[in-house]
């Protein structure tokens, strides 16, 4: 009976243990990885002048202890044209008070130099122009949490 109990006690451990080294192992959800791959696209000047569309997640390697790269595809589809772009962050006094509020941050010569680095990324992209592209996002666990790194 003893023996019974014992092997039966190891094998539920044994279980427990797997199910938490399974947990650990699996690294960011495909929901994590797209909500945090948007998120960053959206805190940057490029989040305001374009969208994500059909992410695709194409690889997911472990770099570490709670630590994952991430290889992604997806489109990237401009919402507002070069032209205009660089009209509002470029001339502030030509832009209207909502796309004032829309870029304060990139007012001035800070978006401009944030554009003209996009420029030799997309050229002078049109509105509606799509263009594909390859990423990687490195993950790291913090407190339990997946966190992207920008």
């Amino acid at each position: 009976m003893t023996l019974n109990f014992s092997c039966k006690w190891r094998f539920g451990l044994c279980t427990v243990f797997l199910i938490l080294f399974g947990c650990n192992a699996s690294g960011p959800s495909s929901e994590l990885i797209t909500s945090s791959l948007k998120e960053l696209h959206d805190e940057a000047l490029i989040g305001m002048l374009s969208h994500l569309e059909n992410i695709e997640i194409s690889d997911t390697e472990r770099t570490g202890d709670n630590r994952s790269r991430v290889s992604v595809r997806y489109e990237l589809v401009f919402d507002i044209d070069f032209a205009n772009a660089i009209r509002i962050v470029a001339d502030p006094g030509s832009a209207s008070e909502a796309e004032r509020m829309r870029f304060r941050d990139y007012l001035g010569i800070l978006g401009t130099v944030e554009l003209t680095g996009l420029t030799s990324l997309y050229g002078e992209f049109e509105k509606d122009q799509r263009f594909d592209v390859a990423r990687v996002v490195d993950f790291v666990k913090i407190k339990g949490k997946w966190i992207a790194q920008p």
